[in-house]
């Protein structure tokens, strides 16, 4: 009687309790297998071809160039306010005052930063920004601040913009 009821006990612990056990973590298995099948086809796939690095030191090499090349950080700052001044003359912006400010290392590149205030038009500032963006040096605006400095007359604005160039160390 008693190895009767071992018996029906341990097919009954095998049914009820080890083989659904069994079940669930033979589905959780497929499930993370697939996600590694899935993870390894992405990173098969992701391999990045040698055209498009080529493509990429490209792009660098061109940037690169458009980048300050003076030897100092104050022969850099001269230079890119000179750059400035000019786009903003061929705009027809009024400067009323530029203030150069300290250069911040990023990484293998140093960003030289520039403060100017002035007045214009609409048009004009459009005019500076386009100038800038195609302009023979590499820079970006930092801070922009427009304003109407007269209500009578609100195509006059006033402006404040920094603006960085980029140099290498």
């Amino acid at each position: 009687m008693l190895g009767v009821a071992l018996a029906v006990t341990l097919i009954a612990f095998d049914r009820y309790f080890l083989m659904p056990r069994a079940e669930s973590i033979r589905e959780s298995l497929a499930v993370v297998n697939g996600g590694l099948k899935k993870d390894e086809q992405f990173i098969k796939s992701a391999a990045v071809p040698e055209k498009d690095v080529a493509a990429a030191a490209g792009t660098i090499k061109n940037l690169e160039k458009r980048m300050l090349r003076e030897k100092t950080e104050f022969l850099a700052s001269v230079r890119f306010q000179d750059e400035v001044s000019e786009m903003a003359g061929k705009a027809g912006l009024r400067i009323l005052s530029t203030r150069s400010m300290p250069t911040v290392k990023l990484g293998n590149y140093k960003s030289v930063p520039l403060y100017f205030e002035g007045n214009g038009t609409i048009k004009q500032v459009s005019d500076f920004l386009k100038a800038m963006e195609s302009g023979a040096l590499l820079m970006k605006v930092d801070k922009l601040t427009i304003g109407i400095t007269n209500i009578q007359n609100p195509r006059e604005l006033k402006f404040k913009i920094q603006i960085s160039g980029v140099a290498q160390l």
